[in-house]
């Protein structure tokens, strides 16, 4: 009886159109973060959730082996689906799923996005400027050097997202990466979708070489004047665009 009054009490959703088992796997998400963020919480069962989002059964398993692939939860047996600790992987997972809502960048989301980049990308300079060891410098200058020498957009790519990803280890705090790893991710993504994608690498070295000085006022600058080109190419392009 518990139970079933438990089940009637949760507002209940129709999904209309994509595929049902994706909608249903973002509604859980959001679920277990408002209603069961503890770590080891039991999860309603299969059918309770099938009522819930009034879809199939076989929607609701394929969504939990999806999440249980993703490391969100965990089936125990004889406890059934339980909700898993976060784990470094899993939150920049998460968090460039949700970066990713946008497949065809608009100028006002593209925005927000650099909005963020910029705040978190500067503080993260001038803290790496005051922490990085020879080591964090070497990677750094590992990653210009790839970008120097990559022809492929693929591999520019790789060595844009790298070179980001080092001054953010830099910094020596984790949780900046956790971020900023997938926010920049999805914003070149966008900005290869507008064609427009440059890799600026006289700025990027300037970045490098005033974390390299030890100068974080001046590596913030750097920063500065990488994100100000940014939205410059970005405006231009999604300009281009919307005038065809």
């Amino acid at each position: 009886m518990a139970r079933s009054r438990v089940v009637a009490a949760f507002p209940k959703r129709s999904f209309r159109r994509g595929r049902l088992s994706e909608q249903v796997i973002s509604e859980i998400e959001k679920m277990i973060a408002e209603e069961f963020a503890v770590a080891g919480t039991r999860l309603p069962n299969e059918a309770a959730l099938a009522d819930r989002f009034q879809v199939s059964r076989i929607v609701i398993r394929e969504a939990m082996k999806i999440l249980e692939d993703r490391g969100s939860v965990e089936v125990r047996a004889g406890r059934g689906t339980v909700t898993v600790a976060p784990s470094p992987d899993r939150v920049k997972a998460a968090l460039l799923r949700l970066f990713q809502n946008q497949p065809i960048p608009t100028f006002a989301e593209m925005e927000r996005l650099l909005e963020l980049r910029e705040v978190l990308e500067e503080s993260v300079a001038g803290i790496a400027a005051v922490r990085a060891t020879p080591e964090d410098l070497k990677e750094i200058e590992a990653a210009l050097s790839d970008m120097k020498v990559e022809h492929s957009i693929e591999g520019a790519v790789q060595a844009d997202l790298r070179f980001h990803a080092a001054v953010a280890n830099a910094a020596h705090n984790r949780y900046f990466d956790f971020v900023i790893a997938p926010l920049t991710e999805v914003f070149i993504q966008q900005m290869m979708l507008t064609d427009s994608f440059t890799l600026g690498l006289d700025l990027h070295r300037q970045i490098y070489e005033q974390i390299r000085k030890g100068n974080p006022v001046a590596a913030r600058q750097a920063v500065k004047r990488l994100i100000r080109r940014t939205r410059e190419d970005m405006k231009k392009a999604l300009t281009l665009i919307s005038s065809k």
